[in-house]
């Protein structure tokens, strides 16, 4: 359908030309299907297309060289204007006319009026032939400069392109660079011995010594939690005291997950994997101070909801919500005294929270002021130290060690 009206001249053509102007018109099937075009639509576009352009030439039989008219004239889409849709002034999607060429034309016949009129202010005794040859001649001057523009403005634009994949080819390179180099530490650092028991590829804290340093840390945590209403902060002795004893408790949760740990494992499984024994063990400590921590704090709220602090910040609330103007009337009634009590509590628990959070960070500061931040000691300088301890036969002490 497509090149129905060229058939007399396919007749003319070669069979590897056939072959060419055959896969020209599927490229140009494609690229109408890819604006939008319907493809029931597309063959009979490109019929139309070709029978306009043997109207132009004048007929087939005009046609001196059939495959370099279909390939270089009749096939290819000439746009009137920028619009990749337009073809001679048609929209190819709606079959209308293309609105972008009306309105290039409506700006040539504009700076067409512009040129008539200067020329008529500036030469106004020329005669009709003599303008029209000005008129001729300035726009084709005009032209030429705007072709020029054009030009101009596509070499920026294509230095513009080669800018961007030069800058998009050298973040590509830097990124993978980058990469390279992240996976280049990331090896060293899984080289790295444990810093606190020297095991070997442990990437610098092995699993068990991690698990056990946040243990460590929640201990102290939850030892300044209790501290906060227990002890007379201003007396660091009291508060080593208190912290002592949360120690001890703690290390007894410790100990009853451990035990149910081992009691639990299989028999030999400890001694098969000794590593991932003690990573379990160190893991079950974590998750025990994990589930006592909430409780030190909610202890430690209800305590401190109870101190003077808190129940003055009660007693004011509960008089400012009994003073609403709503309830004047009636201050003693049921609602004005159900509406005080609840803004009482939250006044409470909002001095709780407040003294809580003020007294950790007290707390904090007085241990980081009282003792400074020593440096770990190498694992190899606490060798001669580990290999002073006694060794055990049993499993238990084994995983302990």
């Amino acid at each position: 359908m497509a090149l129905g009206p060229v058939s007399w001249l396919w007749e003319r053509l070669s069979g590897w030309q056939q072959d060419q102007v055959a896969a020209a018109a599927k490229t140009e099937l494609s690229h109408m299907a890819g604006l939008g075009v319907a493809a029931e639509r597309a063959p009979r576009l490109l019929a139309d297309r070709l029978t306009g352009r043997l109207e132009e030439t004048g007929g087939e039989a005009l046609i001196k060289k059939p495959f370099g008219w279909l390939i270089g004239r009749g096939l290819v889409r000439r746009p009137s204007c920028s619009d990749r849709r337009c073809d001679d002034g048609t929209r190819l999607d709606t079959g209308g006319e293309c609105g972008n060429c009306g309105n290039v034309v409506h700006l040539r016949r504009a700076r067409r009026a512009r040129t008539v009129a200067e020329i008529g202010r500036e030469l106004p005794h020329l005669g009709d032939d003599e303008r029209r040859r000005v008129l001729e001649e300035r726009l084709r001057e005009q032209a030429a400069a705007e072709a020029e523009d054009l030009v101009w403005r596509q070499e920026q634009a294509r230095a513009e392109k080669a800018r961007r994949a030069a800058a998009r080819a050298a973040d590509q390179e830097r990124a993978k660079d980058e990469r390279a180099a992240a996976a280049a530490a990331e090896t060293v650092r899984q080289a790295l011995a444990c810093e606190d028991c020297g095991q070997q590829q442990a990437g610098g804290l092995c699993e068990a010594c991690g698990y056990r340093r946040r243990t460590e840390t929640l201990i102290v945590e939850a030892g300044m939690v209790a501290a906060t209403w227990s002890a007379d902060l201003a007396d660091q002795a009291d508060v080593d005291t208190v912290t002592a004893d949360v120690r001890a408790s703690l290390a007894a949760d410790i100990e009853r997950a451990r035990r149910a740990f081992l009691d639990s494992a299989p028999p030999g499984e400890l001694d098969a994997d000794p590593i991932g024994a003690a990573a379990v063990l160190a893991l079950g400590a974590l998750r025990a101070v994990e589930a006592a921590l909430p409780e030190f704090r909610s202890s430690a709220l209800g305590r401190l909801a109870r101190t003077e602090e808190a129940e003055a910040e009660a007693r004011r609330a509960f008089k400012t919500e009994q003073g609403r103007r709503w309830f004047r009337h009636n201050p003693n009634g049921a609602d004005a005294i159900a509406a005080a009590t609840k803004a009482a509590d939250t006044a409470r628990e909002r001095a709780a929270e407040y003294l809580l959070t003020t007294r950790l960070k007290q707390l904090r500061e007085q241990t980081a002021a009282r003792t400074e931040q020593a440096p770990a000691v190498p694992w190899t300088d606490r060798l001669p130290e580990l290999a002073a301890r006694p060794l055990h036969t049993d499993t238990d002490g084994a995983v302990i060690a």
